[in-house]
């Protein structure tokens, strides 16, 4: 999506003079790299409700419980619940990795070729999974498909940096935050990269 950054510029200028302000001082931001899909979902799965230093740390005890260091949907339907167990991983997320395994093994035809499908086909295929809510699958849109114009209204850091930024408060509705960023799109993607940045210490 970086291509697209003096074009969100340009956006901002008109819509957004405080939003352009901050990319302009932040400059452009690297997005992360990307994993396969059926990963990238573990992955999130992994990092729910655990800061970020935990979730690396029980992410590599899993990749390493396969032999080839990659998660896959028959692998994980091989591994006992007990093994994934022992990797750090709770007795519900266990079941929701499961899930998300099964589902592609279900439907390959549906789940191999997430990246043909619209953003709103995206979030009703993969929201059908157990224990893949609806901020799991904006952020696989943003940060695996790399889809330009994604807003997750009920993201704390999103809220947070708009709360600093422009004053709204953190417990206005997710449907004020959903509004608000209006303004941004199609470059919500990009616009939520820089707010998040903005938490960052400095």
């Amino acid at each position: 999506m970086n291509v697209d950054h003096p074009a969100f510029l340009v956006h901002l200028a008109q819509a957004d003079p405080i939003l352009h302000n901050l990319v302009q001082a932040q400059g452009e931001l690297a997005w992360p790299a990307q994993r396969p899909h059926h990963e990238a979902l573990v992955r999130a799965i992994v990092g729910q409700q655990v800061s970020t230093r935990a979730a690396a740390t029980i992410f590599d005890r899993v990749q390493a419980l396969y032999p080839t260091g990659h998660i896959t949907p028959c692998g994980t339907l091989d591994l006992s619940v007990e093994t994934l167990r022992s990797a750090g991983l709770s007795q519900q997320k266990v079941r929701y990795v499961h899930a998300v395994a099964q589902a592609w093994s279900d439907e390959p035809h549906r789940y191999e070729h997430l990246a043909e499908l619209s953003d709103e086909d995206v979030l009703e295929a993969l929201t059908r999974i157990t224990g893949v809510g609806v901020w799991t699958a904006q952020m696989f849109l943003m940060f695996t498909l790399r889809r330009p114009d994604v807003f997750a209204p009920n993201d704390l850091g999103l809220k947070k940096a708009m709360a600093n930024l422009y004053g709204l408060a953190m417990a206005d509705s997710n449907r004020k935050f959903d509004a608000f960023a209006e303004r941004w799109s199609p470059y919500r993607s990009w616009a939520s990269l820089h707010l998040w940045e903005s938490l960052k210490p400095r």
